[in-house]
Parts: structure tokens; C-alpha cells; sequence
């Protein structure tokens, strides 16, 4: 093994602490990525795999970048819960090496490297979105890959960086549409302060220009298609987004980042912002405050908005404080208080490491989520005993098995005519992944792309249907009865009623435009 330690980055070999740190943070993903203590499939899960059955330069409500990588990582190592979460696990091991990194390039120590390392490893956001499948991982790693690109830029003085940068961002927006605010800020960053004098440089238009034609296959999609994307962002600021002041804003970002690191992540940003060192790279400064004040004007946007902003703060923290201990302590007494503050930082991760990752029965979890304040309401109307991100783990199996029920109970010649309608994508995706097992047949909806992908073949004359939207115009159907309500203890779809609809009155074709709910 030890043999081994050549192929690992130099930064890796000779800061043994962030090895570790790396290591525990992969592996903290790896031991709890399965069906651990009932924690299945996450919602967004079951989705994607639909998604990547389905290839696209588009989706209503994403781009398709992570759904190209997880059809390709499907075929490469299966569908399993394990094989699902393995790439998001590595990339946030990815993110806790970037950090380091960022932290050296910055002139940071092997004890400033490892305390950003620590900080972005044990952050519960980080942990959150690294623990399931989904764009948001991706996303962190983006905007952490272009940052750290970015500094080396401003602090060696290389321009055709910028052709790194613009890959990445361009790789960024195919992934999720709001790297954009990420570039903006950007943009912002440069114009107010000495780096731009990179404006004059062809390599930042060309690298802008990369990342515009790596965008161009997704706007052409969303040309086709009468950019639908722009219509779910604007229904969902409406309907889905919680509104939130500028204080809660604030307070939710020392939450979700833990509030132990918010002395180190204000201290990065007042390096940032006002220390003689830092002055190549006061952008990033500005870079922050542009990202939080667009969720001060906003007041509705949820607390991981601006995630992976937080690695190049708790960068240049870490470095500041390991400058200002060289200036003023002993290397004594600077070394016990980095402990200190590492100690400190540990201890509280025993709080939020079970709310952030399945790592505790759901009971214990949902109080002890409720105790810290992880349990607040992130989109409109998905409350449940769990957090969110917790509770969409829950319920699925269960409600599949209870539609096969009453799948089964039908006549063989109503089963041959019967499709099954839902709510929401989650509801669908379930049925269309796991209900393969039961021989249940495909489920439509109304909902974000499976809109887009039509109601197939079916003539409405027998519908299970899940949850009411369908139902909302009775007269629709000759004949409309309630036959279950789903109940289960920690899921958001506890509660949902079921019906059988019979005699569909009015073509699908005209029915079908009525259905539709971005959101």
C-alpha cells in the first residue's frame, strides 16, 4: 500500500491530514449510501434514471451534463443505490482536496490547508448534497474547480487560464443553469477591482466563448421547445420557493455551513476583501458578496444556493489566521488554538453529521433535526417529519407495492388498458423504476419534463391515478372513485389519495395541456 503513495497528487503525499480527511470524507458517503436504516432511493434519483432512459440535450428543469454522466456511470456499474451515489461521493472528495489546494496556492501551511479541508468536509450542506445523486453535487465542484482556477490565474499571472475557466463554466451551465449567477459574479469581481486588466486579454474572451458554445446544445434544445426552463424558474420562484428575508438568508447560511466555521469562512472573506496579500485576489471577495446579495434581493431561494462558494472562504480563512498566529503567537501557541478550533469544530459535526447524512434511524434523526433547526421547510408545502432532503428517501417502495395491489385486483382486461397517472415526478419515476418488479405498467405526468414526454399511447378509459390533479375537472371522467390513501411515517407523500378513473370524455389530446405543472 505504502508503495502506492507516488500516484497520489504531490499536495496529497506531503500533508498526510488531508489525506485522511479526504479518506473520511469519502468514506463517510461510501458506509451510508445504501438502503441503510430504510433510507432508499432519493426522489431526484428515481427521476434521473428515467432522464438518462431518455437522452436529451435538454430538461424542463436541468440540463442534461449529470444525466449523461449517470447513464454512462449506469452502464459502467449498475443502478444500485451503492453504484448511484459512488461519483457523488468522490466529488466531494474532490472538493475537500480543491479547498487544500486553494488554501496552498493562496500561501497557506499544511495545518491552514488542512483546517479548510476540515471545515468543507464536516459542512453539512456539503455532506447534504454529496449523500444522493443529483446536479448539486456537481454544481459545488464546479464553481469550486473554476475558484481555484481562478486564483491560480490571478496569483501566477497565467491568462490562458481563462481557457480552463471558460471549459469548466461551460461545462457548469450544462450541468445547472445557475452557474450563470457563479460567472456574473464573476464578471462583477473582475470589473471592480486590478484583475481587470484581464479584459484586455483574448484568452478570457475565448475562454468565454468556449463556455458559451458548450451551452449552445442546451439552448438550442430550449429553443426548440419553447425554452421551457425559463418557465419552470419563473413558476418556481412564484409557487415553489420559500420566502425568505435578507437576516434569514444569513442565519441559514451559518446553518447550513455550521455555525462553528463561520468565523473561519467571514475571516476568508475579510482576507478577500481588505488584506495587503490578498489584494491579487480581491475578486473572490466581491465574488461572495455578489452571490449573497442576489439572495438578499431575491428573499426566496433556497439556503444551498450558493454552496460552493464557501470552499474559496474557508481557503483564504485558514490562511489569514495561520498568517496572523506566525505574526503575533508562538508556534506553540499557535498550534494548540488551530487543535482548538479543529477540536471544536469536530465536536459539533457529532450534531450535524446525522442530520446531514442517513446515519441514524429516522426517529432519532427527525428530533434531533428539529433540535438544531435542520428541519425548516425548504420548498413550499414539503414538510414531514424528516428534513426534506431525508424525507424523500422515504415511502417509495411502499407506495408502488400499494398501487400493484390495486393494480392486481383489477380485471386481466381492465389491467391491459389501465395507465397510472401521478402528481409529481417523484411519484411517476418511482412506479417507472421500481414498479418494473411488479409488472405494473408505465406511469405519466404532468409534471416538469415528463409533460414534455406526453401520455404515450393511452385512451384515459381506465386511470390509477395519485394524488387529485388529473381529477381537479371531474366531469373529465364517466366514472371517479377514491380506493386508498398512501400513508407512511416520515415521507412527503404521506397522506396522497389514490383513485380509479373510468371512461376518459374528451381526447388526451385536448386533456393533456391542462395537466401541465412546472415547478
Amino acid at each position: 500500500m505504502l508503495s502506492k503513495l507516488h500516484l497520489l497528487p504531490s499536495q496529497l503525499r506531503t500533508n498526510p491530514l488531508l489525506l485522511a480527511l479526504v479518506l473520511f470524507n469519502f468514506m463517510l458517503h461510501a458506509l451510508t449510501n445504501t438502503s441503510w436504516l430504510g433510507y432508499g432511493y432519493f426522489r431526484d434519483e428515481l427521476y434521473y434514471l428515467i432522464c438518462a432512459d431518455r437522452l436529451a440535450w435538454g430538461y424542463v428543469d436541468h440540463p442534461p451534463l449529470s444525466i449523461f454522466v449517470l447513464a454512462l456511470s449506469r452502464l459502467l456499474f449498475g443502478a444500485s443505490l451503492f453504484a448511484l451515489r459512488l461519483l457523488p461521493a468522490l466529488i466531494g472528495a474532490l472538493v475537500v482536496i480543491l479547498t487544500g489546494l486553494m488554501a496552498r496556492q493562496l500561501g497557506g501551511g499544511k495545518w491552514a490547508q488542512a483546517l479548510a479541508a476540515l471545515a468543507i468536509a464536516l459542512a453539512p450542506i456539503h455532506l447534504i448534497m454529496d449523500s444522493f445523486y443529483s446536479m448539486n453535487a456537481f454544481e459545488i465542484f464546479f464553481w469550486t474547480l473554476s475558484a481555484y482556477l481562478f486564483i491560480v490565474l490571478l496569483t501566477e499571472d497565467k491568462p490562458k487560464r481563462w481557457l480552463a475557466i471558460g471549459l469548466v463554466i461551460g461545462l457548469g451551465l450544462e450541468n445547472k443553469h445557475t452557474m450563470l449567477t457563479f460567472a456574473l459574479a464573476l464578471a462583477v469581481g473582475l470589473v471592480l477591482t486590478p484583475a481587470r486588466q484581464y479584459l484586455k486579454s483574448k484568452w478570457l474572451w475565448l475562454g468565454g466563448l468556449l463556455a458559451v458554445l458548450l451551452l449552445t446544445p442546451n439552448l438550442i434544445w430550449q429553443a426548440q421547445h419553447g425554452f421551457p426552463s425559463l418557465e419552470f424558474y419563473q413558476i418556481a420562484e412564484i409557487q415553489k420557493n420559500v420566502p425568505t428575508g435578507p437576516l434569514e438568508v444569513f442565519l441559514n447560511q451559518l446553518l447550513v455551513m455550521n455555525p462553528v466555521t463561520a468565523p473561519l469562512w467571514l475571516a476568508g472573506l475579510g482576507y478577500y476583501l481588505f488584506a495587503e496579500k490578498a489584494r491579487t485576489v480581491r475578486a473572490l471577495g466581491i465574488l461572495y458578496l455578489v452571490l449573497l446579495g442576489l439572495l438578499f434581493v431575491a428573499q426566496s431561494s433556497r439556503p444551498d444556493r450558493i454552496a460552493g462558494a464557501y470552499p474559496m472562504l474557508l481557503a483564504a480563512g485558514a490562511v489569514g489566521l495561520e498568517q496572523l498566529s506566525r505574526r503575533y503567537l508562538s508556534p506553540t501557541v499557535g498550534r494548540r488554538l488551530a487543535l482548538t478550533g479543529a477540536l471544536l469544530l469536530g465536536l459539533s459535526s457529532i450534531v450535524f453529521i446525522p442530520v446531514s447524512v442517513p446515519l441514524l434511524p429516522p426517529a432519532f434523526t427527525s428530533k434531533l433535526a428539529l433540535a438544531v433547526g435542520a428541519a425548516q421547510e425548504i420548498e413550499r408545502g414539503k414538510q414531514a417529519a424528516l428534513p426534506q432532503y431525508m424525507a424523500d428517501r422515504f415511502g417509495w417502495v411502499e407506495l408502488v407495492n400499494q398501487v400493484a395491489t390495486i393494480y392486481h385486483q383489477l380485471s386481466p382486461q381492465d389491467q391491459a388498458k389501465v395507465i397510472i397517472f401521478t402528481d409529481n415526478y417523484g411519484e411517476a419515476s418511482a412506479i417507472n423504476v421500481l414498479g418494473r418488479a411488479y409488472g405494473l405498467p408505465p406511469a405519466i405526468s404532468g409534471h416538469n419534463n415528463y409533460f414534455l414526454w406526453g401520455p404515450g399511447n393511452t385512451n384515459g378509459e381506465i386511470v390509477i391515478a395519485i394524488g387529485g390533479s388529473i381529477l381537479a375537472q371531474r366531469t373529465a371522467f364517466a366514472e371517479i372513485a377514491p380506493i386508498a390513501t398512501f400513508q407512511c411515517a416520515y415521507c412527503i407523500e404521506n397522506g396522497v389519495e389514490i383513485y380509479l378513473a373510468k371512461h376518459l370524455k374528451i381526447p388526451v389530446n385536448e386533456l393533456w395541456p391542462t395537466v401541465k405543472d412546472y415547478e
